[in-house]
């Protein structure tokens, strides 16, 4: 089986508990449906990179995949809890991903244990990250905006599956594999495992979540 991870990850995954997620889909939440809130819902709030935005509904821990190729231009860890400015209620990861070509940017919110950084490139139906546990309210979500004058569905269909899919390049998508040590009972921090091995291997892969 094949894992995008890197060792430091995997001891953290070892400590706290593992779930796991493949590491490309060729739909927004994987294999979670979703429902595309009427345009307009959401305008968005003073000071987002986006003034149009859509808080498409999710369960927690749901993965939530790239809408399209791009580079993270921006990037904030908000924290757990709600935190109240200007007017918006900032919580968890919240990233913008400068989209390539003549595609419009996306900003994506309310995310937990991110896959990505300011400065990575990312590819279409890459994992970014999981939905976060939205404080006092049941409508847990991932909040995505797109550039002023563009619409979500230039990038996904109402079922949530992704328009860039079929031209997902797996190969571009960084895989490793584990491999379970000799001793698995040495009492050692990384819990029986070795060292993540690179691949050129293409292929859907998975990844650990941390609970």
């Amino acid at each position: 089986m094949k894992y995008i991870l890197t060792e430091s990850q995997l001891l953290r995954l070892i400590k706290f508990g593992i779930k796991e997620a493949p590491s490309a889909s060729d739909k927004i939440l994987g294999d979670t449906n979703i429902k595309i809130p009427r345009d307009g819902a959401h305008k968005g709030q003073s000071g987002w990179p986006s003034n149009n935005a859509w808080d498409i509904k999710a369960e927690i821990g749901d993965p939530v995949y790239a809408v399209a190729p791009g580079t993270v231009i921006t990037y904030n860890d908000y924290g757990p809890k709600v935190i109240k400015k200007n007017g918006k209620k900032l919580f968890g990861l919240g990233f913008t991903v400068k989209s390539d070509g003549d595609l419009p940017d996306v900003y994506y919110t309310h995310l937990k244990d991110g896959q990505v950084k300011k400065g990575d490139k990312v590819e279409c139906g890459q994992l970014l990250g999981f939905i976060m546990d939205f404080p006092g309210s049941s409508y847990d979500h991932l909040h995505i905006g797109v550039e002023t004058g563009h619409n979500i569905r230039e990038f996904i269909n109402d079922d949530g599956i992704l328009k860039c899919g079929g031209a997902m390049d797996l190969n571009k998508i960084k895989i490793g594999n584990i491999e379970p040590s000799d001793n698995e009972d040495s009492g050692s921090e990384e819990g029986g495992y070795e060292k993540v091995k690179s691949s050129s291997d293409s292929g859907y892969g998975s990844i650990f979540k941390i609970k």
